[in-house]
């Protein structure tokens, strides 16, 4: 690479602190098994067809060995890690933190995975995640976001109207579908589970479809008046709060700040609801 540079063996040999005899005994060596690489023109030359080709794979073989050493000596600059949100957020509320990291870390891996709270705290305990955004965390775990839930119904309030009430739920173990079942029963309010799915964008497409109701974090549908409307006539719901967990392993400089991000980002938003 730096011969075809600077087309010339002695300013090749002084720029990499080498022998004229030893970059052109190099030289040699490879030519012996590539082909000439440069085209003598006078006292000058210069890059052969073949040497071109060769150069396009020098650039790339040269450009691997320095990425290798650099992330050997500068592990959080090159750094891999792993983290699981809940569906919502992981759409809406992370853009801007992986905007923010990526700026920083431009080298680094991000393996993304939205996850039930029970399987997101199994892979932490494991060591198969290193980050995890969990909902109705007990203490101590940092509170980082707060949101009212809310029951949802299409424009045209089908679903209200029929007997007993349909609802659209997460599965089985969900908190909020949980917390609006308790909250039916206490209100002696009937119901079935007409829809369940793990994606938030599903349960909103069956209530959009007017086929059920469903509880769901008023931060999804803000903006969305003319789609959804706000049932405040049905009993209340805690509001769900989210918390960061992460693994005990967890050391690197690089995720400490992907978690900062995330956690400027979710108390930005709160403070806009």
């Amino acid at each position: 690479m730096t011969v075809a540079r600077v087309n010339s063996y002695t300013k090749a040999s002084c720029l990499l602190n080498m022998t004229q005899s030893a970059v052109s005994m190099q030289m040699k060596r490879l030519e012996e098994q590539t082909g000439n690489l440069f085209i003598k023109q006078g006292k000058s030359f210069s890059i052969s067809p073949t040497g071109e080709r060769l150069l396009e794979h020098a650039v790339r073989i040269l450009k691997a060995h320095d990425d290798a050493l650099s992330v050997i000596a500068n592990p959080d600059i090159y750094d891999h890690i792993r983290i699981g949100s809940p569906e919502l957020y992981a759409s809406s509320f992370l853009p801007n933190a992986l905007r923010r990291f990526y700026s920083r870390y431009p080298n680094s891996r991000i393996d993304f995975s939205t996850y039930m709270k029970e399987t997101m705290l199994r892979k932490i305990d494991s060591g198969d995640l290193d980050i995890a955004i969990c909902a109705d965390m007990p203490e101590p775990f940092e509170k980082i976001y707060t949101e009212k839930v809310v029951w949802v119904a299409s424009r045209c309030m089908c679903a209200t109207k029929m007997n007993p009430l349909p609802l659209a739920v997460y599965p089985e173990g969900c908190h909020i579908r949980k917390w609006s079942i308790n909250a039916l029963e206490e209100a002696g309010i009937p119901y079935r589970i007409a829809f369940v799915a793990t994606s938030v964008f599903a349960l909103l497409s069956a209530v959009r479809a007017g086929i059920a109701v469903s509880p769901v974090g008023v931060s999804r549908v803000l903006g969305d008046e003319g789609v959804y409307t706000r049932l405040t006539n049905m009993p209340p719901l805690p509001d769900n709060t989210l918390s960061i967990v992460t693994s005990q392993n967890l050391r690197s400089q690089s995720a400490q700040t992907l978690i900062t991000f995330i956690r400027e980002e979710f108390m930005h938003r709160a403070k806009m609801l």
